[in-house]
């Protein structure tokens, strides 16, 4: 069957997003301190390495500036460039229907606004990505992204919509086509800010599988849930509990179901990707949550809030400082790290780059 195309949207969508490819130094966004960026990702509020590449692939969130729109951005982690991954001029859609059967259809591409990602690697050039989507619904979208030509590209296969009141923020495959994912807080909930500022109980962790439909997984209760990483036996979820300022391990295998563990990590923990040591990589804002909340609620094209980024030990349950940044007017509340070879590329909810730094 083949895959057809979006249409409509799809161009306006694009050239919106500035459908080009930008290398940094053709911006007006030169290096600062031991921080260079790459330019023009707009809200790449997390990252996530294609299996076996160089690239990177960028979430967009919708927000900040008016002109503003979301999608997906592929970066060069070598030549430090970015393009648009979706929605292109050409987007594509496969549905598997036999997976995703309850799903409503493709996304409305003048809201599509991404979030959180993750990638299930598949065989061959395939991998399969996950993102978290807050354009027109809530929802987790799935793609099947491919590497045989030059650079990768997607095809819409799906989607996963969440349960009524949910705020996603991140998700983390199972290898068996499940997945987890955080939300953050009740969106129907006017109080949310004031319950984050004060480290209540506003989020949780829903499990997903085909045919089955969402459980809530047991103990995972914590105050503003965001990134979410499994183990690789997938006995073990690792959380992100933005609110607490913690970093909280919780089993999931028998004998082990609801067990937490916290972490005390002094600073508002964003986003968490596996680092080549197999220790998790933590990322996160070092300013208050009540001033983070206002600018991201804002129109402010950047927040500039200083950031921290330490590595996590998950079964010595220890945090050891990688990099500590107080933020500027060009880059700051920063949400993701992602280790590259040598380079740390370093994702923001709110800004028009992607910041990186060498960990040598």
């Amino acid at each position: 069957m083949k895959a057809i195309r979006l249409a409509g949207m799809a161009f306006i969508v694009a050239a919106c997003l500035g459908g080009f490819r930008a290398a940094a130094a053709d911006e007006a966004c030169g290096p600062i301190g031991d921080l260079g960026f790459v330019c023009g990702p707009a809200n790449s509020e997390d990252l996530v390495q294609v299996p076996g590449t160089t690239w990177i692939v960028a979430g967009g969130m919708a927000g900040g500036a008016a002109e503003t729109r979301g999608g997906l951005h592929l970066i060069d982690s070598v030549d430090k460039f970015s393009t648009i991954l979706f929605p292109d001029g050409n987007p594509r859609v496969l549905w598997d229907r036999a997976t995703y059967g309850d799903c409503p259809g493709p996304p409305d591409l003048a809201k599509f606004s991404a979030q959180g990602l993750d990638l299930r690697s598949g065989t061959g050039s395939t991998s399969t990505l996950y993102v978290v989507n807050h354009g027109g619904r809530q929802s987790i979208e799935l793609f099947s992204l491919d590497t045989k030509q030059s650079e990768p590209a997607v095809v819409w296969i799906g989607c996963v919509v969440m349960p009524a009141h949910t705020w996603p923020h991140s998700v983390a495959p199972f290898p068996d086509g499940g997945m987890v994912i955080t939300s953050t807080y009740d969106h129907g909930d006017p109080s949310y800010s004031e319950k984050l500022a004060d480290g209540a109980d506003t989020g949780a962790v829903y499990e997903w599988h085909p045919h089955q439909g969402f459980t809530l997984v047991p103990g995972s209760q914590l105050s503003g849930n965001k990134g979410i990483e499994v183990s690789r036996d997938g006995q073990w979820i690792y959380i992100a509990a933005w609110g607490n300022k913690a970093a909280v391990r919780l089993g999931r295998g028998e004998g082990a179901s609801g067990k937490r563990d916290v972490l005390p990590a002094g600073f508002l923990v964003d986003n968490l990707r596996w680092g080549s040591d197999g220790q998790l990589i933590v990322t996160g804002q070092n300013a208050a949550a009540a001033e983070v909340l206002s600018c991201f609620q804002s129109v402010a094209p950047r927040c500039t809030q200083p950031w921290r980024i330490d590595r996590w030990d998950t079964r010595a349950m220890t945090l050891r400082p990688v990099a500590s940044k107080p933020g500027n007017s060009e880059f700051g509340g920063a949400t993701v790290g992602l280790q590259m070879g040598a380079d740390m590329f370093v994702g923001t909810f709110r800004g028009d780059r992607i910041a990186y730094f060498s960990l040598k």
